[in-house]
């Protein structure tokens, strides 16, 4: 469900929400954890009322005790409900035979089916210019989630990949409209802020193991 949003997107919601965007890590309880605008109008709130406004957790699902303490992020040191950098270079030497780097490239992992994978996560969520064949810590602690059967908390991951978006100067680009687009759906915003009148940006296109070849 994560890597199949495929709604159409606003340029102005999108510079309005990337404009606007902030995110406490690691304070799920705090009613100000992630704060936007969208659609002229303010959101604050904890993790857990993000996380049922994001799609991928119901109301229910977030009073599970489960839900904090499930994996968020991967590090360079040691953090609480997190990953560090030993445990993804032991996952990284059981699905490639080259050593773990700061950058390391898709093309190296072994099995085709954790390639595919890796590549869907670099061209969704992250929605990168380039290094299309590089894998990033994030996109090897979901496939290690994946592969072990680790619970990993997505609304965290996606705060963090919203986050993403406005690092990397120059060359960072404002991205993951349809997301955006689904946070309006959840929130009501098009309920006054009629589509109609925004300007719509590229559509979204999903491909298969052809065009990914």
């Amino acid at each position: 469900m994560m890597v199949d949003c495929a709604l159409d997107q606003y340029e102005e919601l999108v510079l309005e929400f990337h404009s606007t965007w902030k995110h406490k890590e690691g304070n799920f309880a705090d009613d100000k954890a992630v704060s936007f605008s969208l659609g002229r109008r303010v959101f604050k709130m904890n993790m857990a009322r993000f996380a049922v406004a994001s799609g991928f957790y119901t109301p229910e699902e977030v009073q599970q005790p489960g839900f904090v303490t499930s994996l968020g992020r991967a590090y360079s040191t040691d953090r609480e409900y997190s990953v560090g950098a030993a445990e993804l270079r032991r996952f990284w030497s059981t699905i490639s035979d080259h050593p773990f780097a700061l950058t390391n490239l898709i093309t190296l992992v072994r099995n085709p089916v954790y390639r595919y994978v890796l590549k869907i996560l670099s061209t969704t969520l992250v929605g990168r210019k380039s290094g299309e064949n590089k894998a990033n810590w994030i996109e090897i602690f979901i496939l290690m989630c994946r592969v072990e059967n680790r619970e990993m908390n997505l609304a965290t991951m996606l705060a963090a990949y919203f986050s993403r978006g406005r690092r990397g100067g120059p060359r960072a680009t404002w991205a993951m409209g349809p997301y955006i687009t689904h946070l309006g759906l959840n929130l009501r915003v098009f309920e006054k802020y009629n589509p109609r009148f925004l300007h719509e940006g590229p559509k979204t296109i999903i491909f298969g193991m052809m065009e990914l070849q």
